[in-house]
């Protein structure tokens, strides 16, 4: 099958964000048996690198996504939430339908809620399948976002939440494919949108056992966080995490955020005992040198791929049940906590418990093994792209 791939970032197993790496997964697996062509924007220098280096201009186009057109786009589309309008590109639209004509192409594999809006090419293709990738599930993301505000900025997140729901109930309900990243959003567009035709794929959350370091030495006393710190939810956690482990009893601890783009506010709280990596080149080898994992996440949806991350890299995980969402929302295996003061417990007791340590290390990559082995996309493409 001749297949396109869209999404609003460059999928890349190398990219500096859990989703594009997801994506590029997806599409290298897509490409061992079908041809594949992508269109996609560029946000940044990095994206713009990847795009040049493992992408060729014969399967692939992308379209440079700048302040200024993201502005120009959210102006001229203001029915449309924020989030979805400024990837609402007249130049992506031209090359998309550009693209279908000259490859013949035979479905369109979109990648999350906001690149459902070029669902209309459906009508103009009415041959082309659609399937469409959530992610997350926007709505729910910014229902949280009401939540968390007050005042114009609750005002401002309550109108977008509703153009949210109605944007994606209808790209939804067109697809010809829904998948979903985890059964609990499975749940919850099949409840918000009375759908019937969601399955779920297994997410790639980066880890490629062959390339690990297995022997990386430990930090004594370490804590690491990890994600893409331009993110709301990321930054504000980070924060949280470093103002938990400010109260631990034993002080000679290490935390390191692990992440690219991080704010200056946050560069501000490095410390000799907090240390900000911004965007490192090989993640894995990162989180190795530490021996627990905790994300205190308030905000956000979707499954989140750095705990899946740090799970399979053998790190006892303590997290919020945001954190949790969709991967050990019982606890058997993550260490749940809410409140600041179950985050310091669980803290401290995995560092002054070695053995507890060891046995949570084993547990975790046990459960990753077999939980959330890619094995079970790869059956998912093969049944809808046949």
């Amino acid at each position: 099958m001749n297949i396109l791939h869209i999404s609003p970032y460059v999928p890349s197993i190398h990219a500096s964000h859990a989703g594009g790496v997801c994506m590029g997964k997806e599409v290298e697996t897509l490409k061992e048996k079908h041809n594949v062509f992508v269109l996609s924007f560029i946000n940044d220098e990095k994206e713009q690198k990847i795009a040049q280096e493992e992408y060729d201009k014969t399967n692939s186009l992308f379209i440079k996504s700048t302040p200024f057109t993201k502005a120009v786009n959210a102006i001229m589309h203001p029915w449309r939430p924020l989030f979805f309008s400024i990837r609402s590109s007249y130049a992506f639209k031209k090359r998309l339908k550009e693209i279908i004509e000259k490859k013949s192409i035979d479905a369109v594999h979109a990648e999350f809620t906001s690149m459902g809006q070029f669902i209309w090419i459906k009508k103009k293709f009415p041959n082309i399948s659609f399937t469409l990738v959530e992610h997350d599930v926007t709505k729910q993301s910014y229902d949280r976002q009401v939540e968390d505000t007050k005042g114009v900025k609750r005002l401002f997140y309550r109108v977008q939440a509703y153009l949210v729901k109605r944007c994606e109930e209808k790209y939804c309900n067109l697809a010809d494919h829904v998948l979903t990243l985890n059964e609990k959003d499975k749940r919850l567009v099949e409840n918000y949108y009375n759908l019937k035709k969601v399955e779920v794929m297994v997410p790639f959350y980066g880890l490629d056992f062959n390339r690990v370091e297995k022997k990386t030495e430990k930090m004594k006393n370490s804590i690491c966080f990890i994600g893409n710190m331009s993110r709301k939810e990321n930054d504000l956690a980070a924060k949280k995490l470093i103002d938990i482990c400010s109260k631990l009893s034993n002080q000679e601890f290490n935390l390191t955020i692990i992440g690219a783009y991080p704010s200056d506010e946050l560069l501000k709280m490095e410390s000799d005992k907090v240390h900000i990596t911004g965007f490192v080149d090989v993640i894995e080898d990162e989180i190795l040198k530490h021996e627990i994992a905790v994300f205190p996440l308030t905000l956000g949806a979707g499954i989140k791929l750095k705990v899946l991350l740090a799970c399979g890299l053998g790190l006892p995980v303590v997290t919020s049940h945001v954190g949790a969402e969709g991967i050990d929302e019982e606890g058997e295996v993550l260490f749940l906590a809410e409140a600041d003061d179950e985050f310091l417990k669980s803290i401290e007791l995995l560092i002054n418990d070695p053995d507890l340590r060891k046995e949570k290390a084993i547990q975790s990559k046990r459960f990753i093994l077999t939980k959330f082995s890619w094995d079970k996309t790869k059956k998912i493409f093969n049944s809808i792209y046949n």
